[in-house]
């Protein structure tokens, strides 16, 4: 079984719009409703297809002011990758220096770096189907 990351792109999924809706008229809005649907299709399609992979969504914290921009935000990766080996493919993709620490969070928690992306998948998906990522450069305990 190959330990490759695939990148993935859709016209109804964006960097800027990473599809977390934290605002309480989300209900009425027939657009991100329309969002949502398409990110739930998309990510039933990609499990079908690779049901031995899981679809992220990686993005900069937005509390980080010296984010580092990914040029590529939506990935198909094996379940048995490690948080090691993603925290490795998101410093080559946005040429993170090796000597500064690189923390990656998952719906705010910080997992250890053994674990599997698919157990952190099967514990914190989103509703849509996608895991979302978030990275910063300084640990961000609190607010």
């Amino acid at each position: 079984m190959s330990n490759t990351v695939t990148n993935y792109s859709s016209p109804h999924m964006s960097h800027a719009n990473s599809g977390i809706v934290e605002s309480s008229n989300a209900a009425s809005n027939p657009h991100i409703i329309n969002d949502h649907l398409e990110r739930v299709k998309k990510s039933q399609v990609i499990l079908e297809k690779y049901p031995d992979r899981v679809p992220l969504i990686i993005q900069p914290s937005m509390n980080d002011r010296d984010a580092y921009p990914i040029d590529k935000s939506k990935y198909i990766t094996p379940r048995e990758l490690t948080l090691m080996q993603l925290q490795q493919i998101i410093r080559k993709r946005i040429r993170f220096p090796a000597q500064n620490a690189l923390y990656l969070f998952i719906n705010n928690k910080i997992y250890p770096i053994t674990s599997l992306i698919g157990t952190i998948y099967d514990e914190n998906k989103d509703s849509d189907g996608f895991l979302y990522v978030t990275y910063c450069q300084e640990s961000t305990f609190g607010n």
